[in-house]
């Protein structure tokens, strides 16, 4: 008698996450629906602790610098990390790198807010060290959300319609940051303005826990650590030498030593880049005018919408004397219809190349911000309302238009670096805006100006930073080539 024939070993089971695996789809749903929520809690903290300056300002005795580095304190780390939050994806798995930014986030608000509720001296450090230790989990976070929707949604053209979510969770954050913070202040101390973020957090972290495949780790690719170690030193001693520059005066010691630091540390970025076997950014991509004028309108456009709300925020605090929930409401005029327009912005970039919507997203935001600059103490909510709702048309334009134009203008090989960089682009301008506006802002009221003057010259700098971007993307405009025709 024979022996059986010993049957053929069943084929391994592709990974979870892989798109033949039998539970892809549930699996996919419950990654995009986690990379919008990673998205907005990163974003919610940007405007929720704007529009609590005023009382966190009245609390502590802070000066402008202090509360400008409340903000900065959150978007210099954030724009540090997005640089190689990528490649630690690729190499420790996006559903790790995904957890760690979480948990970070979770670190930071308690830290900045029980830690800071707990000390009696000196409350402020505390909020900067939480501001600090969640705005790393964000720049973790951003990156790692698109990749996220990546790896959920293989095919290219469905993927379109799921990052669209992805920005509109994005402009949700900044929404509704405001409104979350605002009630908050309306029941208890500034302290507790972090709970809601937070608590998302930690809610977005257990159900990550238990629902989200790990991807499978990318051959070949290593993290360029001179890169990353240089490009931290250079955004933060930058920042830091502007508002001491401000605060100080320019030949201070702090200012100095901030800027010099700075750009020897840009110098010493672009010499470890050029040589780099494995740059975190590839400068050859800059060689396209498109590329770079998108870039420099990435800076100008968070520039704009970090710094005007950081100094609307103060302007509607101190001069009109609104609690932080009357100041919410009001933004929600420029912020809530980011949200409603956003889809509007995208089909008009079918019609038109991506760089001109970007222009006229530049434009119409200098349009809403040179408005601003009639407001005074005495201006209803109304007359606020349609002057906000201009710029945040603008806002909402230029955020959707700006990664599109970089990605149409780079090599269809380098669209992953070229959405990283203006990333950390973008982010290095909300970093820079707190900090120069807050510095004009400051000097007019040093030099005797009225606090309306001084809000409103500190818009003009904006607008005009706004309507060259402009000029800069309409003339590149003319070389970029259509998507439609690649």
């Amino acid at each position: 008698m024979s022996s059986p024939t010993p049957s053929a070993p069943a084929p391994a089971a592709p990974p979870v996450g892989h798109p033949d695996h039998p539970d892809h789809a549930a699996h996919a749903r419950a990654t995009i629906a986690l990379a919008i929520v990673g998205i907005f809690v990163t974003y919610v903290p940007i405007t929720a602790v704007s529009v609590a300056l005023t009382t966190i300002g009245t609390d502590t005795g802070a000066s402008t610098a202090g509360l400008q580095w409340v903000s900065d304190a959150y978007v210099i780390p954030m724009a540090a990390a997005v640089l190689s939050a990528g490649v630690f994806g690729d190499i420790l798995g996006r559903r790790r790198v995904f957890l760690s930014g979480l948990l970070l986030t979770v670190l930071g608000g308690v830290t900045a807010g029980l830690g800071s509720a707990l000390l009696d001296e000196h409350p402020l450090r505390l909020v900067w060290a939480g501001q600090a230790v969640a705005g790393l989990g964000a720049g973790l976070l951003i990156p790692t959300t698109l990749a996220l929707i990546a790896q959920a949604v293989p095919d290219l053209r469905a993927r379109g319609k799921f990052i669209g979510f992805w920005s509109m969770g994005l402009m949700a954050g900044l929404a509704l940051g405001p409104i979350f913070s605002g009630t908050v202040l309306e029941v208890a101390a500034w302290h507790w303005i972090y709970a809601p973020s937070t608590t998302l957090a930690v809610v977005a972290t257990l159900v990550a826990l238990r629902l989200l495949p790990e991807s499978v780790p990318v051959e070949g690719r290593r993290l360029d650590w001179s890169g990353q170690v240089t490009a931290t030193i250079a955004i933060a001693f930058s920042i830091f030498g502007i508002i001491e520059g401000g605060e100080q005066g320019w030949t201070s010691w702090q200012a100095l030593l901030g800027l010099g630091v700075g750009a020897a540390s840009v110098l010493a970025f672009l010499v470890i880049e050029h040589r780099s076997a494995a740059p975190l950014m590839d400068l050859g991509i800059f060689r396209s005018p498109a590329f770079s004028a998108s870039g420099f309108a990435g800076v100008i456009a968070m520039f704009s919408i970090v710094g005007g709300m950081f100094l609307l925020s103060l302007f509607l605090g101190f001069v009109q004397g609104l609690g932080a929930l009357d100041i919410a409401l009001r933004l929600l005029f420029a912020t809530g219809l980011g949200v409603a327009v956003g889809p509007l912005a995208a089909r008009l970039m079918q019609r038109l190349k991506a760089l001109h919507v970007l222009a006229l997203g530049l434009v119409v935001g200098a349009t809403g911000l040179y408005s601003l600059t009639f407001i005074t103490a005495e201006t209803g909510v109304w007359d606020l309302g349609w002057r906000l709702a201009i710029f945040g048309l603008g806002n909402t334009t230029m955020m959707t238009a700006v990664t599109t134009a970089a990605i149409n203008s780079a090599p269809l090989r380098m669209a992953g670096m070229a959405a990283a960089t203006n990333t950390v682009l973008r982010q290095y301008g909300a970093a820079l805006g707190p900090a120069i506006l807050g510095v004009v802002f400051s000097h007019e009221l040093a030099g005797g100006a009225t606090p309306e003057d001084a809000f409103a010259a500190a818009l003009v700098t904006n607008v005009a930073l706004l309507l060259v971007a402009a000029v800069v993307c309409l003339v590149a405009g003319r070389r970029e080539v259509h998507p439609g025709s690649r």
